[in-house]
């Protein structure tokens, strides 16, 4: 059964979920994984007991894992590096939230 992703999963199938995770030690990472574990378990719908993690979640808990190390080292500006990149943070991104909510598609009749 999977559970929520952990920084050795992460870190052994960096393509699939951060490509430049090797620029994080391992316990920086699993403290990433482990607050947007908190913040989509609060933002997602509740999984049945002993349910398996969807891999939509561990994507959501990936991508915003990732938005909250580029929050953290975003400047007060929201600039990352000598060359000002800016970078634009939310809470949650809309497509994480996606993720986790997805829209159901209904039929408009016109």
């Amino acid at each position: 059964m999977a559970g929520w992703l952990t920084a050795a999963e992460v870190i052994a199938s960096q393509d699939a979920y951060w490509p430049n995770v090797d620029v994080l030690d391992e316990d920086d990472l699993s403290r990433l994984l482990t607050s947007s574990r908190i913040q989509c378990e609060a933002y997602a719908p509740t999984l049945a007991d002993a349910a398996a993690v969807p891999e939509n979640y561990r994507l959501a808990q990936a991508m915003q894992a990732r938005a909250l190390y580029r929050s953290a080292i975003a400047g007060s500006n929201d600039g990352i590096g000598a060359d000002g990149m800016t970078v634009t943070v939310f809470p949650m991104d809309w497509t994480v939230k996606n993720l986790l909510r997805p829209k159901k598609g209904r039929p408009v009749i016109r």
